[in-house]
């Protein structure tokens, strides 16, 4: 079942369920469900899966650092204050991991959704995004009616 892969990413940028939009999938800041209670969609769907937000988390971080460094350093050049933008790097590579950690999840659940859509038997709760395959199978099985009633000649 594919998903719209702009709304996902949306979703996940939002810290939302990136099936249903649901917004409350945090229990606390650090403390992700393990599954959206609205529609059923279990977050962490294959071993390892949270890697991947771990590097997303990693990534921003070290962005962050740098840009501190590099935006101080020029600024200030040639007297750069070393002691303060240490203390302003560090500061910043023990906190953005944590402010980010909840962004970094859901993110990187809508990029796994993304790149690997959700299958009919993975137990979301039938409504959620379900729509266009059902009117599909509808579509499918009207069509193979119709060619079966001209089959037997009715």
């Amino acid at each position: 079942m594919a998903l719209d892969p702009a709304t996902v990413l949306k979703r996940g940028v939002t810290r939302r369920c990136p099936v249903c939009g649901h917004r409350r999938i945090f229990r606390r800041w650090l403390w992700m469900a393990s599954h959206c209670p609205r529609c059923a969609f279990h977050f962490n769907r294959v071993p390892g899966h949270w890697l991947g937000s771990w590097f997303l988390n990693v990534l921003v971080t070290q962005g962050v650092v740098v840009l501190i460094l590099v935006v101080v350093g020029a600024a200030t050049w040639p007297d750069v204050p070393v002691m303060a933008m240490t203390i302003g790097a560090g500061a910043a590579a023990v906190f953005v991991p944590l402010a980010f950690f909840p962004f970094a999840r859901t993110i990187w659940v809508a990029i796994e959704l993304a790149m690997r859509p959700l299958e009919l038997d993975e137990g979301v709760a039938p409504g959620f995004e379900l729509e266009r395959d059902i009117a599909s199978l509808r579509a499918e099985a009207t069509t193979a009616g119709r060619d079966r009633g001209d089959a037997t000649g009715r």
